[in-house]
């Protein structure tokens, strides 16, 4: 019986897949009519980006790696921000647009994520808040 129970396990855990770019929940048509595979997360760094062809209601989690062969590995996941939010690149979260750096622009804002992985780094320094501050108050 264990030897019956630990095959069965083992089935369980090798039919189980890695959550990719763009497998998002179902019904996520709903909230983004038309959803456009067009974001890519070559040469961007380890973090969190709006995804502005999406209208920003989808973010994407990208986590570029150098294997131990040299070779560049790229792992990207996406995700779907609630019902009448967008993701805010100045937070790293889904908020109210209002909310929220305009989506429009949030490109500029990609650069957030260069402190992500980096020892005593702070998460955002003086003049990224004033400049997030100032993007979100000019709407």
């Amino acid at each position: 019986i264990l030897v019956a129970l630990l095959s069965v396990g083992s089935a369980v855990v090798l039919s189980r897949t890695k959550r990719a770019a763009f497998e998002l929940p179902d019904g996520a048509q709903v909230l983004v009519k038309e959803i456009k595979t067009t974001f890519s997360c070559a040469g961007l760094h380890s973090g969190y980006y709006a995804d502005v062809d999406n209208n920003c209601k989808i973010f994407h989690i990208c986590h570029p790696q150098t294997i131990a062969d040299g070779t560049l590995k790229v792992e990207h996941w996406s995700f779907l921000c609630g019902n009448q939010t967008i993701f805010n690149q100045g937070g790293f979260t889904c908020a109210f647009p209002e909310e929220a750096v305009p989506c429009e622009i949030a490109p500029k804002f990609y650069d957030l994520n260069n402190n992500i992985g980096v020892e005593n780094a702070p998460f955002q320094t003086d003049d990224d808040v004033a400049r997030v501050y100032e993007a979100i108050r000019s709407q």
